[in-house]
């Protein structure tokens, strides 16, 4: 098993790079925030010394196969803040086209801060896989790359919980101690657990068995600060609004000491099964 970090990393191609998909990264097909990170990663060998992610908007185009993804990233605009657009493509196909801002500015404003949740600390809680093994539940392969820890673990079944939002706790198992202070590598988990946590948010609300699937269409992020985390992150999802075969949430990015590391949001096309 690797690491997001490895799996991420990118080699040289013409004037892009090709990086090889790691099926560890599984869902319903490569997890879309694992897509959204390589195309952060890109960004990170094209931006100037001193830069870090401001936003990442990107739209989902196909699912990709568990091939070799061709990565080319243009230079829009470059200066104190700059502006990159990537494509991710299979076979001269787009897979996921963004659009990511960087900067390198750090001009004082007036601070205006959130009040991170009042919820247990994760060492207080039960971490989801052994809540899934005692319920019975299948989890995809994606989950063994993280130690995840629910606030308030529900199926459709179970009581609702007393808040619609859904809490948890989450690091990654293989993080690597050099990417600690790496914004890049920072960002990069931010975005994954912020298209993670859309489709957990809706069906957290739900009363009743979906049996549908809901693939990401597309994510936009914004990441908050200049300091980045340690391994503990708190994701607050929520999603309030679904119908008419669309489901849209949102997601903020915690720390473990309180400061609010992103912010995002993503629509969800809800797909039918094929009976097999």
């Amino acid at each position: 098993m690797g690491g997001l970090v490895a799996a991420t990393a990118l080699t040289p191609s013409g004037t892009g790079y090709t990086v090889a998909l790691d099926r560890d990264w599984e869902i319903w097909g490569p997890a879309g925030g694992y897509i959204a990170a390589i195309a952060l990663r890109a960004v990170r060998e094209r931006a100037a010394a001193g830069h870090r992610p401001v936003t990442i908007t990107g739209q989902f185009v196909r699912v990709a196969r568990w091939e070799t993804l061709n990565v080319a990233v243009e230079a829009v605009k470059e200066g104190a803040s700059s502006l990159y657009a990537v494509t991710l493509s299979q076979e001269g196909r787009p897979v996921f086209l963004a659009q990511v801002w960087t900067t390198s500015r750090a001009d004082a404003s007036l601070p205006v801060t959130p009040t991170m949740p009042d919820v247990p600390r994760p060492e207080t809680l039960r971490d989801q896989e052994a809540i899934a093994a005692e319920r019975g539940i299948a989890t995809n392969r994606f989950w063994t790359n993280l130690e995840s820890r629910p606030v308030h673990f529900r199926l459709h079944s179970d009581p609702p919980a007393p808040v619609p939002q859904q809490y948890r706790w989450m690091r990654f198992r293989d993080w690597p101690a050099d990417g600690a202070d790496d914004l890049f590598f920072d960002a990069m988990r931010s975005a994954l657990l912020i298209d993670l946590g859309i489709w957990p948010g809706h069906w957290h609300r739900l009363t009743e068995s979906a049996a549908y699937l809901a693939p990401s269409l597309d994510l936009t992020v914004y990441f908050h600060g200049n300091r980045p985390a340690d391994d503990w992150l708190l994701s607050e999802a929520d999603s309030d609004v679904s119908g008419d075969g669309l489901i849209s949430g949102r997601v903020r990015m915690w720390s473990a000491d309180g400061r609010a590391l992103a912010t995002g949001s993503g629509h969800c096309l809800v797909t039918i099964p094929k009976p097999r």
